[in-house]
C-alpha cells in the first residue's frame, strides 16, 4: 500500500500518527476495519515533519484524525496477524511490520510505529560534455559567417544565450583565448575577444585563419601537372570562393602575378595571376614554378 504524501493538510509539526496501540477506539466494540476515523483515507503532507513519536498520551478523538489506513481484517477474538506498515511517499517507517491482536471490544498493535521524513540526496553537478582548451591566436570572421556569438558553447551544461550576431563582426580579426570541442562535432568552437572585451563563443565554421595581402610584381610558370585550381579569392579566406579556371588549363603557361597572400599557418603563399592582362584568379603557390 503506497500513500500519496502531497495532499493532506496538517496544521502543525507534532501530530500523532496513531498506531492504535492499546487504544480502544472510543470504547466501541469495533475491529481493525475502523482504524481510520470516519473511514476516510489518509494522506500525509510531504512538507510536514513526521519525525515525532508521542509515546504517552491520553486517547481522544483528535488522535484518530491523522491515522494511517490499515488493512481491512476480519479477526476472531484472540487472533493475531502480522501486517505490513503502510508506506508513505517521502517518509520511512521505523518498522516494516506490526502484529495486530483482536480482543473483541478493541484491537491492539504490538508496538508503536512512526514515520521520519527522508533526507534529500543532493544532485551531483551536471557533467559538461564539452571539453575546453586554452589557446592564443587570431582569426578572422567570414563576411557571411552563418553563425552567431554566445555566452556559452551551445550544447554544453550551461544555458547559452546569444551575445552578438556573427555579421556584426564580419571581416574583423578577433583574438582567440579558448577552444571547445563538442562530442561528435569535429569543428571546434572559439571564444573570441575584440579590443580586450570578450564577445562570446562562435562555431569554428564562421572563422578562418588570418590572411595577409601585399602588392607584388612577379612572373611564374604553371607546372605541367598542377593539383590546384584558380579561384576568385584565396581559398579558406573571409570570402566565399568560386572556381574560375582549372589549373591544368594553364599548365606550362607563363603568368603575371600582381598580388600575393599568406595565410596564417601556411608557409606557401597564394598568388593572384593574369595572362595577357586578364586576371585568371588566385592559385596556391605549389602550382607555380620559377616565381620571381
Amino acid at each position: 500500500m503506497m500513500i500519496n504524501s502531497k495532499s493532506l493538510k496538517i496544521t502543525g509539526k507534532k501530530f500523532i500518527l496513531t498506531s492504535l496501540a492499546a487504544i480502544s477506539l472510543m470504547g466501541v466494540g469495533v475491529g481493525i476495519t475502523t482504524a481510520v476515523l470516519n473511514a476516510q483515507p489518509t494522506e500525509v503532507s510531504a512538507a510536514t515533519d513526521l519525525g515525532y513519536l508521542i509515546r504517552d498520551y491520553t486517547p481522544s478523538e483528535g488522535d484518530y484524525k491523522h491515522s494511517v489506513p490499515l488493512p481491512m481484517l476480519d479477526l476472531k477474538v484472540g487472533q493475531t496477524k502480522t501486517i505490513k506498515v503502510p508506506q508513505i511517499k517521502g517518509y520511512t517507517s521505523n518498522v516494516k511490520t506490526v502484529k495486530i491482536t483482536e480482543y473483541g471490544p478493541y484491537s491492539m498493535l504490538s508496538n508503536y510505529f512512526y514515520y521520519t521524513k527522508n533526507k534529500s540526496t543532493p544532485k551531483a553537478p551536471a557533467k559538461d560534455p564539452v571539453s575546453y582548451k586554452s589557446q592564443k591566436s587570431s582569426m578572422q570572421v567570414r563576411l557571411v559567417p552563418g553563425h552567431d556569438f554566445y555566452n556559452h558553447v551551445p550544447g554544453s551544461k550551461y544555458n547559452a544565450k546569444r551575445t552578438h550576431y556573427g555579421k556584426t563582426y564580419k571581416g574583423r580579426t578577433v583574438t582567440i583565448n579558448m577552444t571547445a570541442k563538442r562530442p561528435g562535432v569535429k569543428t571546434p568552437y572559439y571564444r573570441c575577444v575584440v579590443g580586450g572585451k570578450t564577445i562570446g563563443w562562435i562555431y569554428g565554421g564562421a572563422l578562418v585563419n588570418v590572411a595577409k595581402y601585399k602588392t607584388v610584381k612577379k612572373t611564374a610558370t604553371v607546372v605541367s601537372k598542377p593539383t590546384n585550381n584558380f579561384y576568385n579569392h584565396v581559398t579558406s579566406s573571409i570570402y566565399a570562393t568560386k572556381l574560375t579556371h582549372f589549373g591544368k588549363t594553364y599548365r606550362n603557361r607563363k603568368v603575371t602575378i600582381n598580388m600575393q597572400a599568406t595565410r596564417q599557418g601556411t608557409k606557401t603563399p597564394y598568388y593572384r595571376c593574369s595572362v595577357n592582362g586578364k586576371s585568371i584568379g588566385w592559385i596556391y603557390g605549389r602550382a607555380l614554378s620559377n616565381v620571381r
